[in-house]
């Protein structure tokens, strides 16, 4: 080896060392393998030059100059294929197969034909190529390639959504690319110039550029690919060193058998040493990760919004271990994002309640549509100093933030989550961004899930409020009867009252005065059961036609059954049918429950009965039919079985599988029912009391509906 090979030895060292260290850091990510194939063609064109420097032999220097050319030739479509990915080019992507291909046709004319290279000249430093007739027709070929490589690294770093630490890394690309080109002064002497090629200089340039932008800006996983490179280094190192010792001790045989016993274990045992090097220097991320990973599937599974979002911020705080999390939902009729929930590993502090919709937080984020990394957001205001930074850098510190993830539906941010600092004081990177860019979304989904699940629970308060006015319609005439009968008595109360005052205004003996104080007593007596009696009326009406927003309590099924009779009565003729209770009301358990849910359950179930009772008795004209309703109570376990049995007209096999449809209705007219009964009692039972509700029914025999309802405990 000469004095001048070491030049380009060197460089062909640190480009195949940093190739290594690169690939094995990420070798399925296609940025990594084409940065990887880049630093690789510069080894061979390095390594190859190295060799026509030291030989001595024309046609070995002319074969060495022909592989250090096509190793160069490949840098082009290399670094043009990195681009593309790196700036996420997708509608380029197809011009990357063209690029490998015309420069595999280059390849193939330096190898095979002398139009490229023709010969080789002997300078000072040793044997270089000469350049052919056609090598212009190829320079333009490979400047154009860069070229294109560098309008797109130069586009994306134009683009207003790059900030931060992301642009700052594609300047670093750009200007490591452009060292790596200048390279190309080696052509010169191809032309006949002596001119000495220190290329070798700016692709070592290149590598400690890339090199410091990995360190410091986190352009690639450093400790992994550390890690990674030390290992390949160490196992391949035993793999060649050991055989070429036994081979200088003279056992040619035993050093061959022992390169090839380690050549074929060398790609295993690297292998093995590399995957338990990778699961323990990211034992604790993959371990958050895969928690992440685990919590977003289970999201939608949860109805509640609030339970939502404070599992969000759990799960946050304790598996990546942050100082805090805070999750801001959007208001729409407050126009804000309203703090939902909010948790904090230790101590206590009070954070802002709402965010407005026109803070420079919401507008940044509405415009970038990606997370936020407040150090990035920082170094980014500090090198451009650009003041509209400042308020967004404002908001972020009252928040005591260092990574900020949107959450988006379309075009829509539903929600802002807010990530404190790491505990071990580690920096957040990209990969943990992406799984927090799929939390987002899962995040996204569930809280879609969650709203639509509160919408639907507000329409079926709405529809049940509804089928209850319309039956409060079907109650009228039997009200007003009710209340006119109460008002009439009064009247005539009243007026019998007055008529006897007037009679007796003379002077009357004592007797009489106490025959008048008498009646009025008794007038008065009759007054006030009225008045009870047309305020219960009233209060019957007031409970029925509540919502039932109230809690659940320990309830009293035979006071249920007695507040449903009650206001049965006035849609019902409950003189027409013998209701038969089927327990002992002192021994049947209290339920949990509401009241005024239970109430409407129970009065739809009375009503049911009645009409399939009337309508068998009208129809079938059965002369000693009694309509009959007998109500059973059971324990089962911690529930409470409560069975309506009617003996009525029953149901259809064929309207079966309809009974529970909104809207669906077995009776004559569509006067007589909304046909949401059942479904309301289905609502109330399953959804609302975690109860179950079961149906049998046989037609022109009757009809059992099964409650099954949990019991109140203590």
């Amino acid at each position: 080896m000469s004095f001048y090979s070491l030049f380009p030895a060197t460089g062909a060292v640190f480009s195949f060392l940093f190739g290594c260290f690169v690939l094995y850091s990420r070798p399925n990510d296609s940025k990594i393998r084409s940065f990887s194939a880049f630093c690789f063609s510069l080894f061979v064109w390095l390594f190859g030059y190295t060799i026509a420097y030291s030989v001595h032999d024309w046609n070995t220097a002319f074969i060495a100059c022909k592989i250090a050319c096509s190793g160069a030739t490949f840098t082009a479509p290399a670094f043009y294929h990195f681009a593309i990915v790196y700036t996420n080019k997708k509608d380029e992507v197809w011009a990357i197969r063209w690029a490998y291909l015309l420069m595999v046709i280059c390849v193939v004319f330096f190898l095979f034909t002398d139009l490229f290279i023709k010969g080789v000249y002997k300078y000072f430093w040793g044997y270089y190529s000469k350049a052919g007739v056609l090598h212009p027709f190829y320079l333009i070929l490979f400047f154009s390639t860069f070229i294109r490589g560098f309008w797109l690294l130069f586009i994306k770093n134009r683009d207003p959504l790059v900030v931060g630490a992301a642009r700052r890394n594609i300047q670093y690309v750009f200007f490591a690319y452009v060292a790596a080109l200048i390279g190309a002064i080696d052509y010169i002497p191809k032309y006949g110039i002596e001119f000495f090629p220190f290329g070798f200089i700016f692709e070592i340039l290149f590598i400690l550029i890339v090199w410091y932008a990995i360190a410091q800006y986190r352009l690639m996983d450093i400790r992994l690919a550390i890690s990674n490179t030390a290992i390949f280094i160490a196992v391949y190192a035993l793999v060649l060193g050991v055989p070429f010792y036994i081979y200088v001790q003279g056992a040619h045989l035993v050093a061959l058998i022992f390169m090839l016993v380690l050549a074929t274990s060398g790609p295993i045992v690297f292998n093995l040493f590399r995957l338990r090097a990778e699961n323990r220097l990211l034992q604790e991320q993959h371990r958050y990760q895969n928690t992440l990973r685990q919590a977003s599937a289970g999201m939608g599974k949860i109805k509640d919004l609030k339970k939502l979002l404070h599992m969000i911020v759990y799960v946050l705080t304790h598996a990546v271990q942050i100082e805090h999390a805070l999750i801001y939902i959007y208001d729409e009729v407050k126009k804000q994002y309203i703090l939902g929930a909010s948790k904090r590993r230790s101590g206590n502090r009070q954070y802002i309640d709402s965010i407005e919709e026109k803070s420079p937080l919401v507008a940044y984020l509405l415009n970038d549509r990606n997370s936020i990394i407040f150090e990035e957001i920082k170094q980014k205001s500090q090198d451009y100093k650009e003041s509209m930074l400042a308020p967004i850098i404002d908001v972020i510190l009252s928040l005591e933030g260092e990574l900020i993830v949107p959450i988006f539906i379309d075009r829509t941010l539903i929600s802002i989550v807010i990530m404190g600092k790491k505990e071990n004081g580690k920096m957040y990177n990209q990969d943990d961004i992406g799984v927090f860019s799929i939390l987002a979304n899962q995040t996204a989904l569930a809280i879609e899930n969650a709203k639509f699940y509160e919408d639907m629970k507000k329409t079926h308060q709405q529809l049940f409020q509804a089928e209850k006015m319309a039956t409060i319609g079907t109650m009228a005439d039997g009200l007003s009867h009710q209340i006119n009968n109460r008002f009439h008595a009064l009247g005539f109360i009243a007026g019998d009252a007055l008529d006897t005052i007037q009679m007796n205004q003379k002077d009357l003996s004592q007797e009489e005065m106490k025959e008048v104080m008498a009646e009025l007593h008794r007038a008065f007596v009759r007054v006030q059961d009225n008045v009870v009696q047309g305020g219960e009326i009233v209060q019957g009406l007031l409970k029925y036609t509540r919502k039932g927003e109230s809690g659940f309590a320990a309830v009293d099924v035979q006071a249920v059954f007695k507040s449903a009779l009650e206001m049965a009565q006035f849609k019902i003729k409950t003189d027409q049918l013998k209701i038969i209770h089927d327990y002992d009301p002192a021994a049947i358990p209290k339920i949990k429950g509401n009241f005024t849910q239970l109430q409407e359950v129970f009065f739809n179930l009375i009503d049911n009965g009645y009409d399939a009772m009337m309508q068998r008795k009208n129809e079938a004209k059965e002369p000693s039919y009694q309509p009959t309703l007998i109500v059973h109570v059971l324990k089962e376990d911690n529930f409470a079985q409560i069975i309506f049995e009617d003996n009525g007209m029953g149901v259809k096999d064929d309207d079966m599988h309809k009974l529970f449809t909104p809207f669906f209705t077995t009776k004559l007219s569509s006067k007589k029912g909304t046909g949401l009964g059942l479904y309301v009692i289905k609502k109330i039972v399953e959804d609302n009391h975690g109860g179950q509700v079961e149906m049998v029914s046989k037609y022109m025999q009757g009809t059992q509906m099964k409650l099954r309802l949990p019991i109140a405990i203590g």
